[in-house]
């Protein structure tokens, strides 16, 4: 039996732990594994009403963010065209091992006809998987699920049979009252829409309604660029628009659910294939792919102001040779002891690659036949209504 698990089944077997006061087994829970707590649910009646309370949840997460690095999710491009399931698989990465463990699989209808499988970025451990047909929201964790009904954009697939992709949908949090939203920006003439607005919002809010809402107006006249993936930070999401004379950032506040624009940022005149955006350590990041080296600047919040965070010499830190196979790929996550979780798309043979910018070493962790991407999650056990 592994230490681990071990120990923990050593906690649930002595009986004066059941005993100790409320308020100090919450604190020795909070700071416990997600998959330790889904058994400690079994010991009592009262240990299980702390910890699916949405309070102590919060508790842990922020434990968990402050106190371990990410794990990392990885999707199956394509859905098993004989079972119509959608798998998963997840990476652990510690200080000084990764370990890997295969997935849940999510159940498609078996009438539904589906393509390319994508993921949002994570936001409090949650993400949403999804194709053109079908959308779920999961914990990677605890292997809950939840199926969304059809977006707008995906009932125009389903309908016509087109296959052009109008972009990535967004996934975060109202930071204000705690509802999670997920926001799908697309152009309008993606979907035949042309009722004067440059782009269309869909929103759909994990409250008391179960539908998408189209009630939302952008107010830019600049189409979004539909081939980036939007980023989540500080209550907002981001995509990137082009301007015309200079790239910009449009930010959709998820309390207000308005829109503002953010110009003269670091990439504004930067060719569009060569940025990207995400966000490290709760901050949004701009990434630009200079040839040998990628830029990545960070914002700060409270005075709005642009830094330079990393410079990351490509040629020695990925596998590429030559400058067009270099493509600008955000770092997947920012991890403890001085590292970044790299997504090296380089020479067509994809792999994930610890960065060590400390001391400017790295070397390669996972290299998956199928891995088009992957993103990171804090371990929760958070659901959603």
């Amino acid at each position: 039996m592994p230490k681990r698990k071990r120990d923990v089944d050593d906690i649930i077997s002595n009986t004066s732990f059941v005993e100790l006061p409320q308020d100090v087994v919450g604190e020795i829970l909070e700071k416990l594994p997600v998959k330790s707590l889904l058994r400690f649910k079994a010991v009592s009646k009262l240990w299980r009403r702390e910890i699916e309370s949405r309070r102590f949840q919060k508790r842990h997460l922020r434990h968990e963010q402050k106190s371990r690095d990410p794990s990392i999710l990885v999707c199956h491009p394509r859905l098993d065209q004989g079972t119509k399931l959608a798998s998963l698989r997840t990476l652990s990465v510690g200080a000084a091992s990764v370990s890997f463990e295969t997935h849940t699989q999510y159940p498609v209808d078996t009438t539904t006809r589906s393509y390319m499988l994508r993921s949002t970025r994570s936001c409090d451990g949650l993400t949403c998987i999804y194709s053109e047909t079908f959308m779920y929201v999961v914990n990677p964790t605890t292997r809950w699920y939840r199926r969304l009904p059809e977006a707008r954009c995906q009932a125009f697939f389903r309908d016509t049979k087109n296959q052009f992709f109008v972009g990535y949908p967004g996934f975060g949090k109202d930071n204000i009252t705690g509802i999670y939203k997920l926001v799908w920006l697309y152009n309008s003439h993606c979907v035949d829409l042309y009722d004067g607005q440059t782009n269309t919002c869909e929103i759909f809010s994990f409250d008391t309604n179960n539908t998408w809402r189209y009630d939302v107006i952008v107010s830019s006249p600049h189409p979004m660029l539909r081939q980036k993936v939007p980023a989540h930070a500080h209550g907002s999401l981001h995509w990137f628009i082009d301007a015309v004379t200079e790239t910009q950032v449009l930010a959709f506040d998820l309390h207000t659910e308005t829109f503002t624009v953010m110009a003269n940022i670091p990439v504004a005149h930067a060719p569009h294939p060569r940025i990207s955006m995400c966000t490290l350590n709760d901050r949004l990041c701009l990434s630009e792919d200079k040839g040998n080296t990628q830029t990545i600047w960070s914002l700060n919040q409270d005075n709005m102001t642009w830094h330079k965070t990393f410079s990351i010499n490509l040629r020695a830190t990925l596998s590429c040779i030559e400058e067009e196979n270099i493509f600008p790929i955000p770092p997947v996550a920012s991890l403890f002891n001085n590292r970044l979780l790299l997504y090296d798309d380089s020479d067509h043979d994809r792999k994930l690659v610890i960065f060590n910018y400390r001391l400017n070493s790295y070397g390669e962790i996972f290299n998956p036949r199928y891995l088009v991407g992957a993103i990171s999650f804090s371990e929760s056990l958070i659901t959603l209504p």
